[in-house]
């Protein structure tokens, strides 16, 4: 009787064992992209310096975070285009030179990710992959700058003050090499409610992606295109191999 206790303990084991290792493989196959400990100081954003490559008026230099390729670009008086990642914490100025968002944090850390999500940019507001491989894209985390958040609160030189019937969209779409797997729509402001924390977003519908895009739009449209300032944060992005 001893050896067979001893027997169905050892199989017990041996299960929970497998059992462990089953979830840490599970686990492994997550990717997140976190930014935090990559910059030196504080206040502080990337910016690129290989000005070799230079696409419109900005020079060029995508963000390599293993598996995530960011797209980033600048110029000589600072960022320019696609995304960056800064620990700034200012949630008072409203300008373009402030590269904060509203939470002046990230989700987990100090730092996240800030983009210039314009409908001209030359450079696309884009996260794909080194590999090359699908990935299945599961969720991210949102929030508004801190230049479009007072914008859209208090209004500016170039955009209004949003009333009941106004709205700022973030629009995530995937693409498998270049098939559009589908989309996801958050609004960043639905009329007066304007986010100022951060959100989770379910990416879940674009199922396995190459590549992924964020593109804004907004009510406050004039003859030049979007008047709300084409900002907007991006931390923990999270997908599975």
């Amino acid at each position: 009787m001893e050896k067979l206790r001893f027997a169905v303990l050892a199989v017990l084991i041996g299960l929970a064992s497998c059992e462990k290792n089953e979830i840490e493989v599970e686990d492994a196959k997550y990717f997140t992209l976190d930014a935090n400990g990559l910059l030196s100081g504080a206040e502080t954003f990337y910016l690129g310096k290989d000005n070799s490559k230079m696409v419109g008026y900005y020079y060029v230099q995508d963000i390599i975070l293993e598996p995530f390729v960011i797209s980033h670009s600048f110029n000589d008086w600072g960022f320019g285009e696609g995304f960056t990642y800064t620990n700034c914490t200012d949630d008072s100025t409203a300008y373009y030179t402030n590269l904060s968002g509203i939470t002046a944090k990230g989700v987990k850390g100090d730092t996240y990710l800030i983009a210039n999500a314009g409908e001209f940019n030359t450079t696309p507001t884009e996260i794909s992959f080194r590999d090359s491989m699908a990935y299945e894209a599961v969720e991210c985390y949102v929030t508004n700058s801190t230049y479009a958040f007072l914008s859209m609160l208090n209004g500016d030189d170039y955009s209004k003050k949003f009333t009941d019937k106004d709205w700022f969209r973030l629009t995530v779409t995937g693409y498998n090499g270049t098939a559009k797997t589908g989309h996801v729509d958050f609004l960043l402001a639905d009329g007066t409610k304007i986010v100022s924390d951060w959100q989770k977003v379910d990416l879940s519908p674009l199922g396995p992606v190459t590549s992924i895009v964020f593109t804004l739009s907004s009510s406050d449209t004039g003859q030049w295109g979007m008047n709300t300032p084409s900002y907007f944060c991006l931390d923990q992005l999270k997908v599975r191999k």
